[in-house]
C-alpha cells in the first residue's frame, strides 16, 4: 500500500469511525434527558439506555461472518446507513418502548461500523508507527464525544433539532469512504470470534477490553452524580466530566508515541498506575476545582489511552481473519464490561456513601494493575546461569 493510498484510508476511516462517537455522546444524554422530562421512571430510563450497549453482545457471533462476507468499507456503509435511520425514526416515535428496538438497532449498526473501523486503522497503520497513528485516530473519535453535550447545550432538549445535527454529523462523516475505496485488505485465514481461543493465545488483551470496560465505565457512568453527592453544583460536577473528555483527548498522542517506543504491556501498566492513584486522591480533592481538574485529566489520559495501546497490541500480534476475530472478542469483553460496570458503581455509592464509585474502581484498577506486573514478570527472559 502506498503512503498516499494510506493517507485516503485514514482519512476516511477516521471521518466514519467519528460519527459512533458523536451518536453515542448525543443519544446517551439527550434521549435521558427527554425521557427523564416526560416523567420515565428512572428504572425505567436506565434501562433503556442499557440496550444501547447491550446490542453489542449480540453482534460478536454474527459480526466475523459479516466482515468477512461484505468486506470492511461496505460494513461501514451499511452501520452509517443504519445509524441514520434509527436516529431519524426517534423523534417519529417518541413512546420508551418504541425506543427498547430502536436503540437495540443504533447500537448494534454503531459497534458494527466501530468495531469495522478498528480493523481498518490496523490495517492501515505501519507497525513502527501503530501507536501514534492510533492515538491521532483516537483524538478525532474521543472529541466527537463532544459533540453531543455541545449540540445539547447550545439546542437545548425542547425540540429535536440536536438530533437532526446528529444525523447531519453522520452523513458528513460517511462522505470521506469515497476516497477509502482500494484501502482495505482482503480478511484471510479463520475470522471467528473465538473467544475461549484468544484468551488463552492472548491473556493480556482480553483481560484488559473487560477491565478497561469496568474501569472507564463505573466512573463516567456516575461521574456527575458523584460530584452532586459530594455537594458540588451542576457546573462543577460537570467540569469533572469534561475534565476526563479532555484528558482522554489530550493524552492519546504522548501515550501512542511511548507505545512505539517501549513495551506496551508495560505503557497499559503505567497508565492503570496512575490512574489508581488518581481514583485514591479523587475523594479528598473533589471539593477544590483545580485539583479535581487536574485528577480527572490526569485519570482520562491514563484509562482513556489503554484502549488505544490494546489495539496497537492486537495489531502488531494479529493479521487477517485473526485481527477480526480478536477486535470482535476484544469489543464482546468490552461491552460485558460496561454493561456491568454502572450497577456495580450505584451499588458502591448505595453502601457506603458517594465516594463509593472511585474506591470500587480504585480496587479494579489495583486488580487489573497486579495481572499486568505478573505478566511483565513472567515475560522477562530468565537470567543465565552460570556453569562450572
Amino acid at each position: 500500500m502506498t503512503p498516499t493510498q494510506r493517507r485516503r484510508g485514514l482519512v476516511a476511516c477516521i471521518a466514519a469511525t467519528i460519527t459512533v462517537t458523536v451518536t453515542m455522546g448525543l443519544t446517551m444524554p439527550f434521549l435521558g434527558i427527554w425521557l427523564e422530562n416526560q416523567g420515565v421512571p428512572v428504572w425505567l430510563n436506565g434501562l433503556n439506555a442499557s440496550v444501547q450497549m447491550m446490542a453489542i453482545l449480540f453482534l460478536v457471533p454474527v459480526a466475523p461472518r459479516i466482515i468477512k462476507r461484505q468486506g470492511l468499507l461496505r460494513v461501514i456503509v451499511i452501520g452509517g446507513i443504519g445509524m441514520l435511520v434509527t436516529i431519524a425514526l426517534l423523534p417519529v416515535f417518541p413512546n420508551v418502548w418504541i425506543w427498547f428496538p430502536l436503540r437495540f438497532l443504533l447500537g448494534f449498526f454503531s459497534e458494527m461500523l466501530f468495531t469495522a473501523g478498528d480493523i481498518w486503522l490496523n490495517q492501515l497503520a505501519e507497525e513502527k508507527r501503530r501507536g501514534r497513528t492510533l492515538a491521532i485516530a483516537a483524538v478525532f473519535q474521543h472529541g466527537g464525544f463532544a459533540v453531543g453535550p455541545l449540540a445539547i447545550g447550545y439546542l437545548g432538549t425542547d425540540s429535536w433539532l440536536a438530533l437532526y445535527v446528529g444525523v447531519a454529523v453522520i452523513a458528513a462523516g460517511l462522505v470521506p469512504l469515497a476516497i477509502g475505496r482500494g484501502t482495505t485488505l482482503a480478511i484471510t485465514g479463520d475470522h471467528r470470534a473465538r473467544l475461549v481461543y484468544f484468551i488463552r493465545v492472548a491473556p493480556v488483551l482480553m483481560i484488559a477490553a473487560f477491565m478497561f470496560g469496568l474501569i472507564d465505565e463505573s466512573v463516567l457512568a456516575l461521574l456527575v452524580v458523584y460530584g452532586l453527592r459530594k455537594g458540588l453544583d451542576e457546573a462543577a460536577a460537570g467540569l469533572l466530566l469534561a475534565s476526563f473528555i479532555v484528558g482522554a483527548v489530550i493524552g492519546q498522542l504522548p501515550v501512542g508515541w511511548l507505545a512505539d517506543r517501549i513495551n506496551r504491556t508495560k505503557v497499559i501498566a503505567g497508565c492503570i498506575a496512575i490512574a489508581l492513584v488518581m481514583l485514591l486522591v479523587l475523594p479528598f480533592v473533589a471539593g477544590d476545582r483545580f485539583l479535581s481538574t487536574v485528577v480527572m485529566g490526569l485519570m482520562g489520559a491514563t484509562v482513556g489511552s489503554t484502549y488505544t495501546v490494546a489495539l496497537a497490541m492486537m495489531g502488531e500480534r494479529f493479521r487477517g481473519g485473526e485481527l477480526v476475530g480478536i477486535t470482535t472478542c476484544f469489543m464482546f469483553l468490552w461491552a460485558s464490561g460496561s454493561f456491568i460496570a454502572p450497577a456495580l458503581s450505584g451499588a458502591a455509592m448505595a453502601l457506603v456513601g458517594p465516594d463509593g464509585m472511585p474506591v470500587l474502581a480504585a480496587f479494579l484498577s489495583a486488580v487489573f494493575l497486579a495481572i499486568l506486573v505478573r505478566e511483565i514478570r513472567r515475560a522477562k527472559p530468565a537470567l543465565p546461569t552460570l556453569s562450572g
